[in-house]
């Protein structure tokens, strides 16, 4: 698989990629994500993977979400890589070659204390990656999120590292059960 550099060449110009912000997933979305049962469990903080179309062919332009589901009492921080004495939430796409990142869209923040420009997430966040299939992969391929995120509580930051994967067949275009929520992204 051929890593996403982009965001690298970018921060080298001295260009910040701020993505697109969204309003948070409704209780229906996040448990509709939530039953899917595609999650990696990092302590206080679940990602959950999905997306909008479980086979492509050349040409397809597909959806991937990961949902950062931030148990009761902790928080995790925003995507500003210029935030003050935290370690901002990041997600590195590693997708096959052949295929084009385009864009990445991130849930909209909240602040998360009164007085402090910490932005960030209490319950959830929802980070969405469209990516254009160039040539198709002879074979079923993955879609690998590599995350890093520092979460909170109100005595500690613990500073984590996860992945999430989805899987995308090459048999077609053939929609998922996500294909609405992610059609909005």
């Amino acid at each position: 698989m051929k890593k996403w550099i982009c965001l690298a060449v970018l921060c080298l110009m001295g260009v910040v990629l701020q993505a697109q912000e969204h309003v948070a997933l409704n209780a229906k979305e996040v448990m509709k994500i939530m039953k899917s049962m595609n999650y990696t469990n990092h302590q206080h903080v679940r990602i959950y993977a999905c997306s909008d179309l479980e086979s492509v062919k050349e040409g397809d332009v597909v959806k991937v979400g990961i949902y950062f589901s931030i148990e009761e009492g902790w928080n995790i921080y925003d995507n500003n890589p210029e935030g003050h004495g935290y370690l901002p939430t990041r997600v590195e796409w590693n997708v096959p070659e052949g295929c084009k990142v385009e864009k990445v869209e991130w849930q909209k923040p909240v602040k998360l204390s009164e007085g402090m420009d910490k932005m960030g997430y209490f319950h959830g966040c929802f980070v969405v990656v469209t990516i254009r299939v160039e040539k198709l992969p002879k074979t079923a391929f993955e879609v690998v999120a590599d995350c890093e995120w520092q979460m909170c509580d109100d005595r500690q930051c613990i500073h984590k590292k996860g992945t999430a994967t989805v899987r995308i067949a090459n048999e077609g275009t053939k929609k998922t059960e996500f294909y609405g929520i992610l059609k909005k992204w």
